[in-house]
């Protein structure tokens, strides 16, 4: 299988090292409780093998009564997991181990796999579905499997989901699907997981090559019906080690969100776009971000919408915690592809305004903004901003997005930092003590047209030219950081040498 660097050929030295490096070289703050730091070096994406057996499930040529071969399949998911056809396991603490198996006798087990044909297969949800060995639950190839809602809200473990659709307008039942309690309670998110302690611990979801969306068009909508009808893509809440690969996530109002202890969690290669609250809220330890796109925000109520927005949560609320090792690499946000759009949003970039935020990673990024907040952070310790593209999506107004590691807003300053080797349109600014280098200011060396740095940035296309203002400022201007991942490669995996380029792209003649 392929792993993180599986689409654009990154050869990682180590990302382990990376923040290493960066709690030695800044970490007088660090404290004594916080947790270790993640290994993303040898990440690889492992689709669970099939230890056992394969069963269909065909909404078309299925039947309640079948059995589940391929001549004779069932009818849809819904009914299967309904019709207590699975054998999983439930938290006892009377029960041997502490485990008590469930539908004890049932043909489908951990180990099996349920491959879905084209059609409707209604909607998902468990509270309790622990395996110790992986269900799979696939479309079959070439197939449309088609769910109106994937949830699992209590105890769980050991679930692989790929190749599915989950559209929420495709939800039958007698109410609108934006209405029907089945599957709003609590969440109206595509993927909904959340633990809860009444039924015990959840953790290992892998979600892969999904397609995500509330509704395929939503070309006639208002903005009120933005807010009334749009559902949210992937909320996960207390439940580790959850991976969400190279899924697509259309219409959505919040696109992806790891909250509370959802630690270890993994999105790589995944497409959020038309989202109408923000794009991702990272708001747990322990999180790996990377190869992601974020573009088209729909501006359609009051909230700030960013594409990526972090805050911390402690004993006193918001801005009173702190988050801890979550690395944000080399994905790519565009606030809008389409200004004739009426409901165009202008996000934040990535905004992180109330922290602290400790050995945070920012690296080889590209922001496309029409707003002040490209890469902000309020409150940030031991944490490293290097080698990314921050630019204005509308040069020429008063409005550009800047690079800003500020205090946090109860005045603590932000210390042990590194920003370094960036591309932005408006300023980059920190405190003193913070450690800045060779950040080159569009704005500042009154660079507008921005042909002159850029392949193409009407097209989004933010490689480097050979030009001549490049040549003076931006190739081989960078300071080598060895301790830098991004020091070594760019966005698309290419080697950068001791004298590496600003921004997220190397050139390449």
């Amino acid at each position: 299988m392929k792993n993180f660097r599986y689409c654009r050929s990154v050869h990682f030295v180590s990302i382990l090292r990376l923040l290493f490096y960066t709690a030695l070289l800044h970490g007088c703050n660090k404290h004594d409780d916080s947790p270790g730091p993640v290994d993303y070096s040898d990440y690889t994406f492992e689709a669970p093998s099939v230890t056992g057996n394969t069963y269909y499930i065909d909404p078309v040529n299925g039947s309640s009564d079948g059995d589940g071969s391929l001549s004779h399949p069932w009818r849809t998911l819904q009914e299967v997991v309904e019709g207590n056809l699975i054998c999983y396991y439930s938290e006892n603490e009377e029960a041997a181990g502490g485990y008590e198996i469930v539908n004890e006798g049932a043909p489908v087990k951990g180990g099996d796999r349920l491959l879905l044909r084209t059609g409707y297969h209604g909607y998902f949800k468990r509270n309790v579905f622990i395996f110790f060995d992986w269900l799979t639950i696939e479309g079959g190839a070439g197939e449309e499997a088609l769910l109106s809602q994937f949830r699992l809200e209590g105890s769980f473990a050991k679930i692989y989901l790929n190749n599915v659709t989950i559209a929420k307008d495709c939800y039958q039942g007698e109410d609108n699907y934006w209405e029907a309690d089945a599957i709003n309670r609590n969440s109206d998110a595509c993927v909904y997981l959340r633990a809860d302690d009444f039924w015990g611990d959840a953790g290992e979801i892998k979600l892969r090559d999904l397609n995500l969306m509330t509704t395929e068009n939503t070309a006639g909508w208002t903005a009120e019906e933005w807010v009334e009808k749009a559902a949210g893509g992937i909320n996960v809440r207390d439940v580790p080690g959850v991976e969400i690969i190279d899924c697509r996530l259309l219409n959505v109002s919040m696109g992806i969100s790891f909250s509370d202890d959802s630690e270890d969690g993994v999105a790589v290669g995944n497409t959020i776009r038309n989202y109408s609250v923000d794009g991702v809220r990272l708001i747990s330890n322990n999180l790996y971000f990377a190869y992601n796109t974020i573009t088209d925000c729909y501006k359609v109520d009051d909230n700030h919408d960013d594409a990526i927005q972090s805050y911390t949560v402690g004993a006193e609320g918001v801005g009173t915690g702190i988050l801890r090792n979550v690395v944000i690499w080399g994905n790519l946000i565009i606030g809008t592809t389409d200004f004739d759009n009426p409901l165009a949003g202008s996000p934040q970039g990535i905004g992180c305004f109330d922290g602290f935020f400790d050995n945070w990673i920012v690296e080889n990024n590209v922001v496309i903004v029409d707003h002040y907040h490209g890469i902000s952070f309020y409150g940030m310790h031991n944490g490293t901003i290097a080698h990314n593209t921050v630019i204005d999506q509308v040069p020429g107004n008063d409005i550009s997005p800047w690079i800003m590691v500020h205090d946090h807003k109860n005045g603590i300053p932000s210390a042990n930092c590194l920003v370094v080797n960036n591309i932005a349109h408006r300023t980059v600014s920190a405190g003193n003590q913070i450690t800045t280098e060779a950040n080159f200011v569009l704005r500042e060396n009154d660079i507008e047209d921005l042909t002159q740095v850029f392949t193409d940035p009407d097209e989004f296309d933010l490689h480097l030219k050979g030009s001549v203002v490049n040549q003076e400022y931006i190739i081989d201007q960078g300071v080598y950081k060895e301790e830098l991942e991004s020091c070594h490669h760019d966005k698309e995996g290419n080697e950068r040498d001791e004298f590496p380029d600003l921004g997220a792209y190397e050139y390449i003649p």
